[in-house]
């Protein structure tokens, strides 16, 4: 939070229900919106400056007086987003948003409104909209937090797809603006839903953090970041999930985005002190990248590598050949803390064979003592 929480506006939108149908319903994201709305209060932010919107609508006796809670679906959403925020004032803006989520054919983080439907899945290109918050075509709120409880998967089966049209308005962007934006899951993966205690699991755990009351987490997202990294590490290390949640970067001020895919290193590069592998040693991976389809065709493996850190995408030494390519993306990958990982869940993202997935997992950890 702010050191003056009357300084600070909230959204929070929370869907367990849609048009689509009850195969589309969660049970979680509007008890979560609720937790998330009566913290918010409690810590000094004033009702009025909190837009709630939800589907199913609770009653308002569920959330803080003053609270107004309102519909969320996608011209409310808009309304809010595009017509509203932008004329208030303000240093500092959270959005946290619940639901089911998808990243479309041109890799855009989709957010489902409440009245999407098989036949009009309207989404929200996050992406873009990040952009618009980015721009002076939103004059306040310079420091921005967004949390997305949402899937990151490629395709939802039962909905027709969108492939990232809605796009935004974008104006001059705001210099010293910062966006910090924490997602659920990485990109692939799904956002686990505890239905039983009616909670998502990564809300679950920001709310835990939240209301411990020992620290100002919301208004440190490195530190939020770092410790929700250490407590999934914990639940994955005891099988209780595979998710991995992602942190992504954006400061306008210095004009960069930075992706990091489920891993706390995002410093400048550092040599790595011990010998580097030997060409036999980096073959298994060499070979094993070069099995993805994916991976082999250019197009397509300049989509992957462009998941990478922009730093180390930068760095890497470009070649004709698909195999020298490869090797120097391997070799570049080496000299940057995490950015061998960062490879292998970007490939992984866009694999559709398992087989040869598996045998990149292999190779690359056999390169772990040289990273």
């Amino acid at each position: 939070m702010p050191h003056d929480p009357r300084d600070a506006h909230v959204v929070i939108v929370g869907i367990d229900r849609y048009e689509a149908g009850s195969e589309w319903s969660l049970v979680g994201p509007v008890d979560d919106a609720v937790r998330f709305a009566t913290r918010f209060v409690a810590r000094g932010v004033p009702p009025e400056q909190m837009t709630v919107l939800l589907a199913p609508d609770p009653g308002s006796d569920v959330v803080p007086p003053g609270v107004v809670v309102r519909p969320a679906d996608r011209g409310t959403v808009r309304d809010v987003l595009l017509r509203e925020l932008p004329t208030r004032r303000g240093s500092t803006l959270y959005v946290i948003w619940g639901g089911h989520g998808y990243v479309d054919t041109g890799r855009h983080r989709r957010l489902y409104y409440s009245d999407a439907t098989a036949t009009d899945a309207g989404a929200l290109d996050l992406d873009s909209m990040l952009v618009t918050f980015a721009s002076d075509l939103v004059p306040a709120f310079n420091r921005q937090l967004w949390i997305v409880d949402a899937c990151q998967v490629r395709e939802r089966p039962e909905a027709g797809r969108s492939t990232g049209n809605e796009t935004f308005p974008s104006g001059v962007p705001v210099e010293g603006r910062t966006q910090d934006v924490v997602f659920a899951a990485g990109l692939g993966q799904a956002a686990a839903n505890l239905r039983v205690r009616r909670t998502g699991l990564f809300s679950r755990e920001i709310l835990r953090l939240v209301e411990s009351g020992d620290t100002d987490w919301l208004g440190d997202p490195g530190r939020l970041v770092t410790t929700l990294r250490e407590r999934f590490a914990e639940l994955r290390a005891s099988g209780l999930t595979g998710q991995t949640p992602t942190y992504l970067w954006y400061r306008n001020g210095l004009g960069d985005e930075g992706l990091v895919l489920g891993r706390p290193e995002a410093g400048p590069p550092v040599r790595v002190a011990a010998a580097s592998p030997s060409p036999t040693v980096m073959a298994p991976l060499v070979d094993a990248l070069l099995e993805i389809p994916e991976f082999r065709r250019p197009a397509e493996r300049e989509e992957i590598l462009s998941l990478l850190r922009g730093q180390v995408y930068a760095a890497i030494r470009r070649h004709n050949g698909a195999r020298l390519d490869t090797i120097s993306v391997v070799r570049t990958c080496l000299r940057y803390p995490g950015a061998l990982s960062e490879l292998v869940e970007a490939v992984r993202f866009f694999a559709t064979d398992d087989a040869a997935m598996a045998g990149v997992e292999t190779g690359a950890a056999r390169l772990v003592p040289y990273t």
